[in-house]
């Protein structure tokens, strides 16, 4: 059985026009706060998920900075369960 963690967006969500754009633009500060709005996923479940701490969710869903780091996107992209090609990432598993 594969690990399904506890900030996996739902799919009605994770096809919604809004999450599609933010995630091309890589802009994970509405991608949070529509994933806390409506999924339900909390600040502190995604920090702990993407290993990022929980101020800087909360300041990225507030609009303050960026994630620019691969490694990063990469990690948020595995704890939303995000395929990589809404991402520009290559595809995995």
């Amino acid at each position: 059985m594969t690990y399904e963690p506890p900030t996996a967006l739902p799919r009605d969500l994770l096809s919604s026009p809004d999450m599609r754009e933010a995630l091309e633009a890589h802009d994970f500060g509405t991608v949070f706060r529509l994933a806390r709005a409506r999924g339900g996923i909390s600040y502190s479940k995604t920090a702990a998920e993407c290993d990022i701490k929980p101020e800087r969710v909360g300041a990225l869903a507030r609009g303050n900075g960026r994630i620019t780091s691969f490694d990063k996107v990469v990690a948020i992209s595995d704890a939303l369960r995000v395929p990589g090609g809404l991402l520009g990432l290559a595809s995995r598993p």
